[in-house]
């Protein structure tokens, strides 16, 4: 079996009027300069993008309602993953974090895994809300550098797959417009 087929696509997670009302939420939020996961510093060479962080403990009783509302649909989603490949041995223990993600105009991320020895990701998952931008195509490879292939951009598709090593991943960079998308990762 190719590594391809454990990259699972979803189409239509959210209700359309929710989608909706979350990319209002994220257009009038401030964001934050994204770190770099194992290294946990801002590096613009290796990611140029904005977050920002949703939790059920912010002191925004609307951040609060988005992170559950996410929250409920991720793990949805992740349950129907485990179901679609027949995995019964595996049960993620939580979702470790929820993040908006906001790329402008020659935002991007370069190759990498989602593993980190101090942040020991095992499920990966992208929620695409919008397509009115340019460029921003989030593209996998083989480990060996070979075989690369891009998921095709349709907003209120989540993309699932596994954080670990043999799922090299980018999001190329942005030339018009905004793009928003909603990260999770589960350990």
């Amino acid at each position: 079996m190719e590594i391809k087929n454990f990259v699972k696509i979803y189409d239509e997670v959210l209700p359309w009027n929710i989608l909706s009302n979350l990319i209002r939420f994220a257009n009038v939020k401030e964001f934050q300069k994204a770190k770099v996961g194992g290294e946990n510093t801002i590096n613009f060479d290796v990611r140029k993008t904005h977050t920002l962080p949703l939790s059920n403990l912010d002191n925004s009783l609307s951040t609060v309602h988005w992170f559950n509302l996410l929250h409920s649909y991720f793990n949805k989603n992740l349950r129907q993953y485990k179901k679609d490949l027949n995995i019964h041995d595996y049960d993620y223990k939580q979702i470790n974090n929820i993040e908006i993600l906001k790329y402008e105009n020659t935002g991007y991320y370069t190759w990498h895994v989602d593993h980190f020895a101090d942040i020991p990701r095992t499920m990966s998952c992208i929620l695409l809300l919008n397509n009115d931008y340019e460029g921003g195509n989030l593209c996998f490879r083989n480990p060996d550098c070979s075989g690369e292939w891009e998921v095709e951009v349709k907003p209120n598709r989540m993309i699932i797959w596994p954080s670990i090593f043999l799922y090299p991943h980018t999001v190329k960079p942005v030339t018009k417009g905004k793009r928003y998308s909603v990260v999770a990762w589960a350990l």
